[in-house]
């Protein structure tokens, strides 16, 4: 990954739903949960966060939000056209989850920092990621690493 991030239009598989990343993300990890796996029709979700700055241009005319539990924390889209992750929002819409598959350049973007949800896997991973279980567990971690992400953000200023 380069030390300078160049904006990348990021899309739905058919690109009906649109938007900008402007910036490096402030973290990405992978997610093993049922929800996410329902979501992605795969057997992981590898993501990246974003704050609600760092993505503009929002074109979404044809993305259907939807929250699969309570509480509500994130509300995924899935494109009415193609029926592929869009994007994802989270806290009120103040963080934006984006699948790497929507991104044009993957190479482009940090390396993923852990598994979550693991005990839900649907195989095995053969990587040195740390690997979290259940819902107290990983929601620790990513607390951990969005507080990590944010101070990276900061401290480059």
């Amino acid at each position: 990954m380069s030390s300078e991030f160049i904006p990348q239009e990021g899309s739905c598989s058919c690109f009906s739903n649109t938007y900008m990343i402007n910036n490096t993300p402030i973290g990405r990890f992978i997610c093993h949960c049922s929800i996410c796996q329902e979501f992605t029709g795969q057997a992981y979700n590898d993501v990246t966060i974003l704050l609600k700055p760092d993505v503009s241009q929002l074109n979404l005319i044809r993305t259907k939000f939807r929250r699969w539990k309570l509480p509500p924390n994130i509300s995924r889209g899935l494109c009415t056209r193609c029926n592929k992750p869009s994007i994802e929002m989270a806290l009120g819409g103040s963080l934006i989850l984006v699948p790497t598959t929507n991104y044009p350049d993957i190479a482009a973007l940090p390396e993923p920092t852990m598994h979550l949800f693991y005990n839900r896997r649907a195989s095995d991973m053969d990587d040195d990621l740390p690997k979290y279980n259940g819902f107290v567990q990983s929601q620790a971690m990513i607390v951990k690493a969005l507080a990590q992400g944010l101070y990276k953000r900061v401290a480059k200023r």
